[in-house]
């Protein structure tokens, strides 16, 4: 029997740097759009994946992710960030359907 798959769902970005003004991909320093984002998954994943936003702008985050933050500053991440389980899969603006499609192909390629 297979085990569950768990993906975390990891969105760095940095709240500080100024956003697209034509309101590219998902914004998830929005508790609202957080919230919602996270709802829409658990329902079409179930327990599969879980959502954390990560801002770049909190000491802590920069202090642990320190590899990320270094690779964005010198330009080689564009945020936001989207990561699976620590790994970057879209580095620049993403929007629901792309969030989806990555965890999706996620999961399948776990269940082999």
């Amino acid at each position: 029997m297979k085990s569950a798959i768990h993906i975390t769902v990891t969105v760095i970005d940095d709240s500080h740097v100024e956003k697209c003004e034509g309101r590219c991909g998902l914004d998830l320093s929005s508790p609202e759009t957080f919230k919602s984002t996270a709802a829409l998954l658990g329902k079409l994943f179930a327990d599969q994946a879980r959502l954390e936003y990560l801002d770049l702008a909190e000491p802590s985050v920069c202090c642990t992710h320190s590899d990320i933050t270094e690779a964005v500053h010198r330009g080689d991440l564009s945020l936001p960030l989207l990561l699976l389980d620590g790994k970057v899969r879209i580095s620049g603006y993403f929007d629901i359907s792309a969030l989806q499609r990555v965890i999706q192909a996620e999961i399948e390629i776990r269940r082999g």
